[in-house]
């Protein structure tokens, strides 16, 4: 008779299989979306140079502030509403995407006005106007794949993001490769976020069905207020993401924009592994109990530990191979090296606060994260304030990664006492002793990118399986039964 202690129960391998599952969808959707985004960033860098890339993401930040009036984290609200009540999404679907509607227009008329009160330059203002499509329908992106969280469902949202983002920089990328400009990307980011909206519509009516297709304007104020919580954490959330360029705008050259711009692009386009796994354990972390089996503990720990060893070796690759990789990606004109080997580090930390904010949010008060993120958002407003107007660029990376130092330990010790405690040296020292294999392995053979990644991931992963075998030996035969129960049976036999 197997001994219970040693083995993983099949409640809680049943309920790690599906958020792996679901994982692997949103991971790999966002794979192939993040990597067409930033081959869209590559060419805009190439063809325009610090500059034109410099208009486009101060066009993308300045919107990104005005969604957040027209979000008002209704996304969050309706992910955890329907995750606990599913026949609630007939009432909540489409007076969500409907509100948003009524808020988009004269919100957007009003942040066009201000760009030209302000007197911004005619192609700062066409590029934002440009990119107001592309920025709404992202919204109703995000509503769909709010639905399709609370089912548990991760493959949908995942495919209509890819093809989005695949249309939107094919799109771009054929434009400039005709020599248009940068309003012309904007234009094209547009089509491509429309587009993946309705493929999303199609895929919720082909899987989950279609929600009651019913509008009640009497219901949106009541909508509004409850969601009100999770709009006060985004604002500030934006604020934390968005602001640096903002400031750096008013305080540097529209080439340090530029800069920056690419090296954030590099550094965010990590956040779609920790929003994968967000969306995959998010409806557990509403739904488990803190005893039971799965326990809430359990689950909690092992989706950070697999945040930290997804994201460690890219965060090392940032740290140690930041030249390598910006010459490759932007070509030798745009010096992003600087500014992402400061935000290297900050890849794991993020990931960490992603994860422990959704904890948070989902077992608690919404409004009870506010007063933090606030905090952490205005930590970082200081920090650029002090930093970018002597140091640019190079200041506005540094004042991101103090941020994300100071939110990672404030927001884990929380979640920790949220969950009843997390167990640090299991959950932590396989990535970080595999982190540091990689770095030592990798720095010397810097001058080969491709040599470099290979010894250094070949060592990340040796070190990874030695530690955690002696370490976490349940994690390990976790991770080994799930892949005999997932792959053919033939690789299965060979996995033995």
């Amino acid at each position: 008779m197997p001994d219970p202690d040693q083995s993983v129960s099949a409640n809680t391998q049943l309920a790690g299989e599906r958020a792996l599952a679901n994982t692997a969808f949103r991971g790999t959707g966002e794979i192939v979306g993040r990597l067409a985004s930033l081959a869209l960033f590559a060419v805009v860098a190439r063809k325009l140079g610090e500059n034109g890339l410099g208009a486009f993401v101060f066009a993308v930040a300045y919107l990104g502030f005005v969604m957040v009036a027209i979000d008002l984290g209704l996304d969050r609200y309706i992910l955890r509403a329907i995750a606990r009540e599913r026949e609630s999404a007939d009432h909540l679907f489409f007076n969500t995407i409907a509100l948003k509607l009524a808020l988009a227009v004269p919100l957007f008329a009003l942040s066009l006005a201000g760009l030209r009160l302000v007197g911004y330059n005619a192609t700062a203002q066409a590029t934002t106007l440009a990119l107001t499509l592309g920025v709404l329908s992202d919204s109703v992106a995000r509503t769909q794949a709010a639905i399709f969280s609370a089912h548990e469902r991760g493959g949908p949202p995942s495919l209509a993001d890819a093809l989005q983002r695949i249309c939107s920089a094919g799109l771009g990328i054929v434009a400039l490769q005709a020599g248009y400009g940068v309003v012309a990307v904007a234009a094209s980011y547009s089509i491509g976020s429309f587009l993946g909206v309705l493929i999303g519509f199609g895929l919720l009516a082909r899987t989950i069905g279609m929600p009651e297709r019913a509008v009640d304007s009497r219901r949106w104020r009541s909508l509004a207020t409850a969601s009100i919580p999770f709009a006060a954490q985004d604002t500030f959330s934006i604020l934390l993401a968005r602001m640096d360029t903002l400031i750096l705008a008013a305080f540097a050259t529209q080439a340090a924009v530029g800069r920056y711009g690419a090296a954030y692009r590099l550094f965010e386009s990590t956040f779609f592994i920790a929003y994968a796994l967000t969306g995959a354990f998010s409806a557990m972390y509403t739904n488990l109990k803190l005893e039971g089996d799965p326990s809430l503990r359990s689950v909690f720990q092992r989706s950070l530990k697999l945040a930290l060893v997804l994201l460690m070796p890219v965060a090392v690759s940032f740290l140690v191979l930041a030249e390598p990789i910006c010459k490759l990606i932007y070509g030798p004109d745009v010096a992003a090296a600087p500014p992402l080997r400061i935000l290297g580090p900050g890849v794991v930390l993020m990931g960490l606060v992603t994860l422990c904010v959704s904890l948070l949010v989902s077992r608690e008060q919404p409004r009870r994260i506010v007063p933090l993120t606030a905090a952490m958002a205005a930590l970082n407003v200081a920090l650029n304030l002090v930093l970018i107007p002597s140091y640019g660029d190079i200041g506005a990376a540094a004042a991101m990664l103090a941020t994300a130092l100071v939110y990672a330990v404030w927001v884990v010790h929380r979640a920790g006492r949220a969950v009843a405690g997390i167990g640090v040296p299991a959950t932590l020292a396989g990535a970080v002793a595999a982190g540091l294999a990689m770095a030592v392995v990798a720095w010397p053979l810097r001058g080969s990118l491709l040599v470099a990644l290979l010894a250094g991931g070949a060592a990340y992963a040796a070190v990874l399986i030695l530690v955690e075998r002696l370490i976490s030996p349940l994690d390990v035969r976790f991770a080994a039964s799930t892949l005999r129960r997932r792959l053919p049976k033939r690789l299965a036999g060979a996995a033995r």
